[in-house]
């Protein structure tokens, strides 16, 4: 046989079972998924807070999904975002617009109530007074939870028996840190028979640094030895006072041991990225969740939790027990208080 046969048999059958490939009734027929599109929204005139940097997160962890376009409008200032959602709205056509921090919800609800037919998705956002409106789902995080446990590892390592609670704007959300954390403190009281004092402390702000380290520093003098903050950019005025008067400070929202290593024990956490992405390929899927409160904490997965355990402070069994606590929450073995209806 010539060459030329040979390549032209080769070239035959390379041609045969490539087309058998691509027309096969799946790729022939199978209709092309439609894009979605995910809008962001957010503003950073009042500096980077991890609460609102961890919603983007969760938008740029969309952008790596199949079928998902993400559109971000961050924004240095606050007056500049209601524009942005015009924009997704009337100009992208944003399937879902995922929004939030405190200095914004006021325009973005406004937006939200402008656009009825427009879906939109917040996270930690107050509603107690049922201004919720019918097309925005806000996801919670069940903080009294993991608050909980964290009472419970600074109840038990107080030395000095006195520990401190500060919050920022003292809302409903804010409140449920306080109450899952008090709890904590009372079974560390009782397991090692011991009075455990709590000092509280609402600075009004989650943005004034300064108001943090005074809320922070005036604990300590008071004999705190631990503080646990919730107030946002405010509260890394705390981190710094624990950093100055060499004491412990308990981190929120992220594991912010990275500010101050002698001085974070640990932190409190709620895996924000993961909840925004899992929920917008929900609405992608089909779900809607316009008008819920998405409720999230141990029973659902790792959306909450503690990180940075500074060990050669916190006790392996006080670690271990804490492990089991969770366990228990989870399972719906213990019911933690809490200021949420």
């Amino acid at each position: 046989m010539k060459p030329l046969d040979v390549l032209g048999i080769i070239a035959v059958i390379f041609t045969v079972c490539f087309v058998g490939y691509i027309f096969t009734a799946d790729t022939l027929f199978a209709p092309e998924e439609e894009e979605y599109t995910v809008g962001l929204v957010m503003e950073l005139e009042s500096g980077f807070d991890s609460f609102t940097l961890q919603i983007a997160e969760g938008v740029y962890l969309l952008s790596k999904e199949a079928g998902v376009t993400t559109v971000p409008y961050i924004e240095d200032a606050v007056n500049k975002v209601w524009n942005s959602a015009e924009e997704l709205i009337h100009i992208y056509e944003a399937d879902l617009i995922v929004t939030g921090g405190y200095t914004i919800i006021d325009t973005m609800t406004s937006s939200a109530l402008a656009n009825p037919t427009q879906k939109y998705l917040m996270v930690d956002t107050d509603y107690s007074a049922g201004e919720q409106p019918d097309n925005v789902a806000n996801i919670i995080f069940r903080s009294n939870e993991p608050s909980y446990v964290a009472g419970y590892i600074a109840g038990m390592v107080t030395k000095s028996r006195i520990i401190g609670f500060m919050g920022g704007v003292q809302n409903y959300i804010v409140e449920d840190f306080y109450c899952g954390f008090a709890a904590g403190v009372e079974r560390a009281e009782r397991e090692r028979g011991v009075d455990i004092e709590i000092l509280v402390d609402y600075t009004g702000s989650f943005l004034d640094v300064d108001l943090g380290y005074a809320s922070a520093l005036s604990m300590y003098d008071a004999g705190a030895d631990i503080v646990y903050q919730v107030a946002g950019t405010c509260g890394t005025g705390a981190i710094d006072a624990a950093d100055v008067c060499g004491k412990y400070v308990i981190g929120v929202d992220v594991d912010q041991s990275y500010l101050a290593p002698d001085a974070v024990i640990f932190s409190v956490v709620k895996h924000i990225p993961q909840a925004v992405c899992d929920t917008s390929l929900l609405y992608k899927a089909g779900e809607d969740f316009s008008g819920q409160t998405i409720s999230l904490g141990y029973a659902e997965g790792d959306y909450v939790g503690l990180a940075g355990y500074m060990e050669d402070v916190i006790p392996e069994s006080v670690i271990r027990k804490a492990g089991e606590i969770e366990k228990e929450i989870a399972e719906g073995k213990i019911t933690v208080p809490s200021a949420v209806n």
